[in-house]
């Protein structure tokens, strides 16, 4: 073989690109860098070593990098499993605009594929676009009638569109494929006009004593919670609750259950003094209402009625803001308060800037305000006041036992770590608590509190004082907001399609018995949630 030669270069490439990888597993991740660096700076259009290169990048938490260089590898060699791979790492890291796009662009008979059609699902959902979403599941149904998870993405679907009792049918569809189907048990109890007969009772306590993955009995735990407080029977109720709750948790790291030492940086960092400094440094756009709490704390109302107001949009739980606090911190090899704090006020104005820019993709109308209802965005009101200073917000809030037993009792898609123990939702709860209190005393009258008992008592009232304080013209549709006809995806659909009741006010009083840690772990919160 003539040095130089194609099947030369080729080998010397698989070489290289081999003994990178091979690094790479080793967890020497400055050497494969290295090597592969030396690849691309002599070959800059080998995709192969590329795409490794942006695995480093990925492993050092260096996503921005990781993009560019999947792109580049992309460009200079198309292949399919290229391109997925920079669909899916678009995806996994929150650019789903960006990802959908490179989906859109695949050759027909790759996007009718059905792993490429379930990635395109999720993107829809993710943003906003429902109805295409259900199209694409249904016909996804229907080549695979006995496809359990199908039926379940299917329901789910449907019920954020409104149309309840199509959802129902694709659940049933679901457990007559597949009877043991925990998601699909849990999701028909996630409908809280839907209650189970004594024969689904049967079935799915039947379905307990058998063989089933975790995930499964948990699932079948929560739903049994729920068919069990239906029927008045609390301490029966509670036992599945906390069973499922108990499997759940076990899946959780602290860290992603505790945020107090989170709390103690941001109280600390975040200063009159740093407000002070970065005065109107942000950008300057007025659109963005932020409505942040705990989950269950009736935020979904509040969306509901905002979005029912003729100049403003509702869109979903926003993670654009998240994802830019922790990228802050990732670069800075800081905490999160502490990149922050030491931003310059030129950051501040990009990150606004970036943040519009990122959120438009789940923009529809033309209204000038929209809404992000991402609950945890409560950690994120610092950097929001600092980039966006004009950004409206409202504070939900509900009293801690009933919002702290709401979460017990809900099992969420993904995330919420904190909600599976009855200390823990407690303990989060205070920290919330406290580090409002801090940004009242260092930003005051900044965010409006809305208490979720009080706009139940007077929704006219509550909703006026509310429109005023984001300087908002008051609009009666605010208070017919159960007619707007608009996708939801939170667990409070069903609720905010009907006119404001009391229904589920005080519940958590039938499990009181059983909730001595959640008091306990609340601490001076319990007394004192709406000071």
């Amino acid at each position: 073989m003539v040095l130089g030669s194609p099947g030369a270069e080729r080998k010397a490439q698989s070489v290289s690109i081999g003994l990178a990888a091979e690094a790479l597993r080793s967890g020497n991740v400055v050497q494969a860098r290295q090597m592969l660096n030396d690849r691309v700076a002599q070959y800059p259009e080998d995709a192969d070593a590329l795409q490794l290169l942006a695995e480093v990048a990925r492993v050092q938490r260096s996503i921005e990098e990781a993009t560019f260089l999947l792109r580049r590898a992309v460009a200079a060699d198309p292949t399919l499993d290229r391109r997925m791979a920079l669909i899916m790492h678009l995806q996994r890291h929150g650019s789903h605009a960006l990802a959908l796009e490179e989906i859109e662009q695949l050759p027909q008979g790759a996007r009718e594929t059905f792993d490429v059609r379930a990635i395109e699902v999720s993107l829809l959902g993710v943003l906003g676009m429902h109805e295409r979403q259900v199209r694409l599941l249904q016909a996804m149904a229907r080549e695979r009638p006995k496809d359990a998870d199908l039926w379940v993405m299917l329901g789910n679907a449907l019920k954020t569109v409104g149309r309840t009792d199509e959802a129902v049918k694709a659940l049933q569809r679901a457990l007559r494929a597949e009877p043991t189907s925990g998601n699909a048990w849990w999701t028909l109890a996630n409908f809280k006009s839907f209650k189970f007969a004594l024969r689904d009772i049967t079935q799915m306590r039947t379905a307990l004593r058998g063989r089933l993955t975790a995930e499964d009995a948990l699932h079948i735990h929560f739903a049994l919670g729920k068919a069990f407080e239906d029927r008045g029977d609390y301490e029966q109720s509670f036992r599945h609750y906390d069973a499922g709750n108990r499997i759940r948790a076990s899946s959780f790291r602290p860290d992603e259950i505790s945020v107090t030492g989170a709390v103690d940086e941001a109280i600390a960092a975040f200063t009159p003094d740093l407000f002070d400094r970065n005065r109107d440094a942000g950008c300057a756009e007025e659109g963005p209402i932020f409505v942040v709490g705990l989950h269950r704390s009736g935020s979904t109302l509040i969306e509901q009625i905002l979005a029912s107001h003729p100049l403003v949009e509702g869109t979903a739980e926003l993670v654009v803001m998240k994802s830019i606090r922790e990228r802050l911190a990732r670069l800075s090899h800081a905490s999160p308060a502490e990149a922050i704090a030491a931003l310059k006020p030129a950051d501040f104005r990009a990150i606004g800037e970036e943040y519009l820019d990122r959120t438009r993709a789940f923009r529809h109308t033309d209204r000038p305000f929209f809404i992000d209802k991402l609950p945890g965005n409560w950690l994120n009101l610092a950097l929001i006041r600092l980039a966006l200073p004009n950004a409206r917000i409202v504070d939900a809030r509900r009293h801690p036992m009933a919002c702290g037993f709401s979460n017990f009792k809900q099992n969420y898609a993904s995330g919420v770590g904190f909600s599976y123990s009855l200390a823990s939702i407690g303990t989060f709860y205070r920290d919330y608590w406290r580090f409002m209190a801090h940004l009242e005393a260092v930003q005051p009258g900044v965010v409006c509190r809305l208490i979720n008992e009080r706009l139940i008592d007077d929704p006219e009232g509550e909703v006026r004082r509310m429109l005023a304080h984001l300087g908002l013209p008051f609009d009666q549709a605010c208070l017919e907001f159960h007619k707007t006809d608009r996708a939801i995806r939170t667990p409070s659909a069903e609720q905010v399609r009907r006119p404001i009741n009391r229904e589920g006010v005080d519940s958590w009083r039938h499990f009181e018995p059983w909730l001595g840690e959640l008091k306990q772990s609340l601490g001076p919160a319990l007394e004192h949630w709406a000071d």
